[in-house]
């Protein structure tokens, strides 16, 4: 049976025990590639950050899931599960920044402001696609609110993925969006328009399945 590591939601990354740096991202999209996965016959490895259970995944004994916090935990929870994968999928909307101190009791508020220190969070697929072995394959996605070919290209080919899509804000929590694909080794990028995260669950999967057989 095929293995597919999916890595979704958001990550919190904490500055003291109730607040916290992090994003609007749901959790949808990475459910729809689980599910969709799922009915093609992989067995699934669902990393997940913090999301509302009814937007986790029905895996029906075919696949766990492995709840996170922060993107420390992600990277720790995903680098032991992605040697073994036959592909995986970045789909995690991982906080870029995370408080440098982590206050272990609640900060008062104060009308004088509050300055963070804070540090980057490391990068969870260019860490793990360093180790990436031949014939393993990896998409992630990119979120742009300009020159979204561009910086999507650039992604690609700084994190060493086979494909990535793109797409914007406003597919944060929500149903659908306007997703884009790029593949590496064609060199293709093809507009997907917008449609529902499943429909796009369904494309990414079908181009996953082109590439493994390749």
């Amino acid at each position: 049976m095929k293995s597919l590591l999916i890595l979704s939601g958001p990550t919190h990354e904490y500055i003291d025990p109730v607040r916290f740096i992090g994003n609007a991202s749901s959790g949808l999209m990475g459910k729809a590639l689980a599910e969709e996965a799922i009915g093609r016959g992989f067995n699934v490895a669902f990393v997940s950050g913090p999301v509302a259970s009814e937007n986790l995944p029905g895996l029906d004994g075919r696949g766990t899931i492995y709840p996170v916090d922060s993107a420390d935990e992600m990277l720790s929870a995903a680098s032991e599960r992605f040697p073994s994968a036959d592909a995986v999928i970045f789909a995690a909307a991982v906080a870029d920044y995370a408080p440098a101190k982590k206050h272990t009791e609640k900060l008062p508020k104060s009308m004088e402001g509050l300055t963070l220190d804070l540090r980057p969070t490391p990068d969870i697929a260019q860490t793990l696609c360093t180790a990436k072995r031949p014939g393993q394959i990896a998409i992630g996605f990119a979120l742009q609110t300009a020159d979204g070919e561009k910086l999507a290209r650039k992604k690609l080919e700084e994190k060493k993925l086979d494909g990535i899509v793109l797409n914007t804000p406003a597919s944060l929590g929500a149903a659908n969006g306007t997703f884009s694909f790029l593949q590496a080794r064609a060199g293709t990028f093809v507009q997907w328009g917008h449609i529902s995260k499943d429909a796009c669950a369904a494309r990414i999967l079908d181009a996953l399945e082109q590439m493994m057989s390749a």
